[in-house]
């Protein structure tokens, strides 16, 4: 099984290089990363606080573009090409495609986030900027939340179409950076009596299911900590990789569970 993934893996990390959606989104990164200098000049904050936090967007932003443009296509491109068929018809087993499409997108975001973070650094380097360790730890979450992400891209592609795919995984990703600030702004309103409480009392529990349900994406947000030079809380790094450990699995999980069930004849 270990081989099968292993190949996969390869052949979709392959591919995924090859694609020029990829090398586009690249070059808007970097170039996002570049213009971070200018921004850092022309703004009325210190040009280091800028420069830090406007690369780190760009790091996140553009691991969710290739999530989305890149991993659901690469199920939806074996599917429409009937090439399935083929890999299925050979002793793999669907969980093991799934897994080798996993791990190779997951390779090529890596290898993104690794190529941004050189360019981050020589930007800080150039500007005077003082990088600190800490970034990487900052970088490190992003790619956490992107390996959920992905796990979403994957979940979604193995049963809906290319559009839906992506409108599904953008709601996700928005639904988990905003979810806590909602329950907040609901606890608040419900303070202040801004609300009945009959409506009160509906919009809390709304707001609690969506908390719940949704991957909390905000956790791996630090950039706020990282560029004021703020110490994170102990063991804050481990428990929220394995927070993203455990929604990788589950995403995982139900998307093998649902690919194994689709009839491709």
């Amino acid at each position: 099984m270990f081989k099968h993934i292993g190949v996969i893996a390869l052949n979709t990390f392959r591919e995924s290089i090859r694609d020029k959606i990829l090398y586009n989104i690249g070059l808007l990164a970097v170039a996002l990363a570049l213009f971070s200098i200018v921004l850092g000049e022309w703004s009325v904050f210190d040009r280091s606080y800028v420069i830090k936090s406007t690369t780190l967007s760009v790091m996140s932003i553009s691991g969710l573009l290739i999530s989305i443009f890149v991993g659901i296509s690469l199920v939806q491109k074996e599917i429409k090409g009937r090439t399935v068929l083929t890999l299925l018809s050979k002793p793999i087993s669907r969980a093991s495609f799934i897994l080798g499409k996993y791990v190779g997108l997951l390779s090529v975001v890596a290898v993104h986030l690794a190529l941004l973070t050189c360019i981050f650094y020589a930007i800080l380097l150039l500007t005077g900027s003082n990088p600190t360790a800490s970034l990487i730890t900052a970088i490190y979450l992003i790619f956490c939340e992107m390996a959920v992400v992905i796990a979403v891209a994957l979940l979604f592609s193995s049963f809906s179409s290319t559009v839906l795919s992506a409108l599904f995984t953008l709601g996700v990703y928005l639904a988990g950076h905003l979810s806590n600030e909602l329950l907040e702004q609901v606890r608040f309103a419900a303070r202040m009596g801004e609300m009945d409480a009959t409506s009160s009392a509906i919009f809390e529990k709304a707001a609690v299911v969506i908390h719940a349900v949704f991957p909390g994406l905000y956790r791996f947000n630090v950039t706020t900590y990282v560029v004021h030079g703020v110490a994170l809380p102990d063991m804050y790094v481990f428990w929220n990789s394995i927070y993203a450990l455990g929604y990788v699995g589950v995403f995982l999980a139900i998307a093998s569970w649902w690919f194994s069930r689709r009839d491709f004849l």
